[in-house]
């Protein structure tokens, strides 16, 4: 049985509709996570929720102006993700990061 590792997960909160130029901002937020050679990134669309300004964010099927919350996971060493913040300000308007104490297992497949 492999150990576990302990580990770094941070966590970056925005919203669907955000931008970064014409890209979704969540998508400018991966491609830089990946140009810093962070181990893994996770995007997830989130079904409703709220933030610091108490406002509904919802998806809604055929909407002309999706507003999902966007979830971006993201497991490395605490230096290299704390290293990313000051981009990461710079590129985010508006939204919430956590690092969390993580235990993981990296499974291959043989």
């Amino acid at each position: 049985m492999e150990a576990f590792q302990d580990g770094k997960m941070m966590r970056i909160f925005v919203d669907e509709r955000d931008r970064r130029g014409v890209q979704p901002l969540y998508t400018a937020i991966v491609e830089l996570l990946r140009k810093r050679g962070v181990a893994g990134a996770t995007v997830l669309r989130g079904i409703e929720g709220f933030g610091a300004h108490n406002e509904i964010h919802v998806a809604k099927p055929f909407s002309p102006t999706p507003n999902s919350p966007v979830l971006i996971e993201v497991i490395d060493e605490e230096e290299r993700l704390r290293a990313l913040i000051p981009e990461l300000e710079a590129m985010i308007g508006e939204g919430l990061i956590t690092i969390e104490k993580i235990s993981y297992l990296q499974l291959h497949r043989p």
